[in-house]
């Protein structure tokens, strides 16, 4: 069933890593409203709760720029592209105001073919997709049309061909919105997912994270559902990105320190566990001297 349209707009709500919530007005963080970056907190009820965080960033307004944040490189030209890495360590930068998960990756296998997919910090990965920061890829792949990925302008593009030359580039697994049409079937089960999006022109990101395996109070979408969301708010092409106990969003609150706001599923004796990831989609200020370190985060 197709989630329904009517949505409560909750104020901006800060979750912390253990889940206690504050909230806080809009109007106290002019320095995302001033940089064109709008953060809203859906509330659904029907068919099933759901809680959906969404970043809706204007880089027309060139006050703001998407950097791709990746942990390091664990030997250089050996088959792994990247040490799991806490992402608010990848986001540490003062420069980011926000920041979502990306990429899926995979473990490499042991000796007896087995992979370790128990995710700790420090663990080489393979990085799935195209991903790389200021014009160096350090995952390439084929032409696909699940990657997102930013030109020298900072226009936000869905899908690379091979003569595209990204500066910044990050890879879903699929994309669910195209043209302003859902390109997905209905049913499916239902998780904690990421997706981003973009307007006709390009100049809109909507990052948006929906929480999930949380019974009760938000339950997960199928990628059907979350396809008609992303249309819902006003995208015209969307990408389902990494999901599960992965999804995450961080947002700088009125005091400039950055908090996870969204309720990650992973848990450790009732307390919320962060994943840690192989890199971040971030979403820093323009105006700023520093920006994060992708290779030493």
């Amino acid at each position: 069933m197709r989630q329904k349209k009517t949505m409560t707009i909750i104020s901006l709500v800060l979750f912390s890593v253990v889940g206690s919530v504050s909230s806080q007005e809009e109007s106290q963080l002019p320095v995302l409203s001033e940089r064109g970056i709008t953060y809203k907190l859906n509330k659904l009820n029907d068919p099933i709760p759901n809680r959906i965080h969404i970043l809706r960033i204007d880089l027309a307004l060139d006050k703001v720029k998407p950097v791709v944040a990746l942990g390091p490189d664990p030997d250089g030209d050996g088959p792994a592209e990247v040490s799991l890495t806490d992402p608010r360590k990848l986001a540490a930068s003062p420069s980011v105001l926000a920041f979502v998960n990306t990429n899926p990756w995979d473990s490499f296998p042991d000796a007896q073919g087995k992979k370790n997919r128990n995710w700790y910090a420090g663990q080489p990965v393979d990085i799935h997709g195209l991903a790389g920061t200021r014009g160096k890829m350090r995952s390439t792949m084929g032409p696909s049309n699940a990657s997102v990925w930013f030109d020298a302008q900072g226009q936000v593009h869905l899908g690379h061909q091979q003569d595209d030359k990204p500066q910044e580039a990050t890879t879903g697994f699929q994309l669910i919105l195209s043209e302003g049409k859902v390109t997905t079937s209905e049913g499916g089960a239902r998780h904690p997912r990421t997706a981003m999006g973009t307007d006709k022109l390009g100049k809109i990101l909507w990052l948006v994270v929906v929480d999930g395996r949380q019974r009760g109070y938000s339950e997960g979408m199928n990628i059907h559902e979350l396809a008609s969301t992303m249309k819902d708010i006003g995208c015209w092409t969307a990408t389902n990105m990494d999901g599960g106990g992965s999804s995450i969003m961080g947002l700088v609150d009125k005091d400039g320190k950055m908090q996870v706001i969204n309720s990650p599923s992973g848990r450790f004796f009732g307390r919320v566990k962060i994943r840690p990831l192989p890199m971040i989609l971030t979403i820093t200020s323009k105006n700023s001297q520093s920006e994060p370190d992708k290779d030493r985060p």
